[in-house]
């Protein structure tokens, strides 16, 4: 049989037949040595439940003093190492906040409307210096960088134009009616502002400049000569350190929305013609909310973008894109539920989006919450130059015999030739009940799919139980094939083999 692409990422193309690859929940790896193929997939990490904050969505997560803290509805919180959470004090609204720390305070900003400070000695009060509430701000961000706590506002009493704008020295309560600065390559609008290599960069929506702090009297940032990035910010929780650089979603003059990654004093797009479709389909409200997050996990380093409705990743290793999706309370697949991930305590903890859960990223765990994780992968097109082609034979290598032993109510179907059949109580084990991978495909470029069928990935221990399907007819021009995985099991996609005929 001869080897056919499997770990390809995801690219779904505004015309179907062009392409339909999904990968969804599965990571395509590029093994650092000789292996049996060179491309494989394997699972993205679970979740499990670290502890229950609220029972409100997060809104934005900060690490400060090796303590994690969280905004989850109208309240701030500490989460200490062993789960117990402790209530901070009231923060207004109910978007996503920005929040940026000196190590001794967390300044917390609701985007044009009241900003925080908060610290163990003084606890959380409201800033009320009017050279921030009314001459300068109010704050549509935060970011830290030279003992300084650096906004920006787009209205700004002090100059009638977009300003950033600085706090007083490591005191983010404190302003002077002075402290500010304007773009001076390209005045539009401030969209957006990130450090990255101890430099603040200020983003416009055309345009970013690079700012350094020169130290003397008066302002101290100042454009660095030909600090000068012709990308523009177009959702400012997009900008994120990512792979000794950093990332953002913008674009140019008279350019649609990208994935921009900054290299040297200029940005290399690292989206595909795929994402910048779905980016370039948001309304503008939708864009500007646009947020990302970054962790490694199984050697690859991913930056996420977390749009309204689905979550794509890009892997730094093998520059390939995949999409990650949860279920809901009543099972249903909706957007990744992760919105905040940081790194505290030895684990890597995320924060919810349907509920104040705060969960723990393993690569131990095959489930969200304790629910199955689905995990989909479809193929590009099968062609023979617009003539029909016939599959002999079909085997998909898996990872199989890693089955736990533990009691689980489920209801499959299609099992090695087995009827429907529900099982309520007692529940049966999985060692007892193999779990399985689906298999469907399409002759019409993914508009519509056949009926699954399924093959076993071995009760426990069964490490040689093979994936292969037979007589699978013809195809009239092309083919694309599916496969699902909805289990609690570790598994892996090795490769996919067929035999095919003209």
């Amino acid at each position: 049989m001869s080897e056919l692409p499997i770990a390809t990422g995801f690219y779904e193309d505004a015309v179907k037949p062009i392409a339909a690859q999904e990968c969804t929940n599965w990571l395509p790896q590029a093994p650092q040595t000789n292996a049996l193929t060179q491309a494989q997939l394997v699972r993205t990490q679970g979740i499990d439940l670290f502890t229950t904050v609220s029972n409100f969505a997060a809104r934005g997560a900060i690490v400060m003093d090796s303590l994690a803290y969280t905004v989850n509805g109208s309240q701030l919180h500490r989460v200490d190492s062993d789960g117990t959470v402790t209530n901070l004090g009231t923060i207004a609204g109910s978007g996503k906040a920005s929040l940026a720390t000196n190590g001794t305070q967390i300044c917390i900003v609701v985007p044009g409307a009241t900003s925080y400070v908060y610290s163990v000695a003084g606890g959380l009060v409201t800033i009320t210096d009017t050279d921030f509430t009314t001459t300068l701000g109010p704050s549509e961000q935060v970011v830290f960088v030279d003992g300084y706590f650096v906004h920006y506002n787009n209205a700004s009493a002090a100059s009638n134009q977009a300003v950033f704008f600085i706090s007083n020295l490591n005191d983010a309560t404190a302003y002077d009616p002075l402290d500010f600065g304007t773009a001076e390559a390209d005045p539009d609008n401030i969209t957006g502002l990130h450090v990255n290599a101890n430099r603040l960069h200020v983003g416009g929506f055309k345009t970013i400049e690079l700012m350094a702090n020169i130290g003397g009297d008066g302002f101290p940032f100042q454009r660095i000569n030909g600090g000068l990035i012709q990308k523009g910010i177009r959702a400012k929780f997009s900008s994120q350190d990512f792979d000794n650089s950093f990332c953002f979603v913008g674009g140019g003059k008279n350019e649609s929305p990208a994935v921009w990654r900054l290299s040297g004093q200029g940005a290399q797009k690292i989206s595909t013609a795929a994402i910048d479709n779905i980016l370039q389909d948001l309304t503008s409200s939708e864009l500007e909310d646009v947020f990302s997050t970054t962790y490694a996990e199984n050697g690859a380093f991913i930056y996420y973008i977390h749009l309204n409705s689905r979550t794509f990743g890009y892997d730094a290793a093998t520059k390939v894109w995949h999409e990650r999706k949860s279920k809901n309370t009543a099972l249903q697949l909706v957007n990744w539920r992760v919105n905040g991930i940081i790194e505290i305590y030895g684990k890597i903890l995320v924060t919810d989006n349907l509920s104040g859960r705060i969960g723990e990223l393993s690569k131990d765990s095959v489930t969200e919450y304790g629910e199955s994780i689905q995990r989909v992968v479809s193929t590009q097109p099968f062609t023979n130059a617009g003539n029909s082609l016939s599959f002999s034979e079909m085997e998909i290598t898996c990872e199989t015999g890693m089955a736990d032993p533990v009691a689980v109510g489920l209801s499959r179907f299609d099992v090695e030739g087995y009827q429907e059949v529900g099982f309520d109580e007692p529940p049966f084990l999985i060692a007892n009940f193999p779990p399985y991978i689906q298999r469907q495909f399409s002759d019409d470029g993914g508009y519509t799919w056949s009926n699954a069928t399924s093959r076993s990935l071995g009760r426990q221990g069964e490490y040689n139980i093979r994936q292969v399907w037979k007589r699978e007819g013809a195809a009239n021009r092309m083919r694309i094939y599916r496969f699902i995985v909805d289990e609690p099991v570790k598994t892996s996609i090795i490769k996919l083999e067929a035999d095919v005929a003209a």
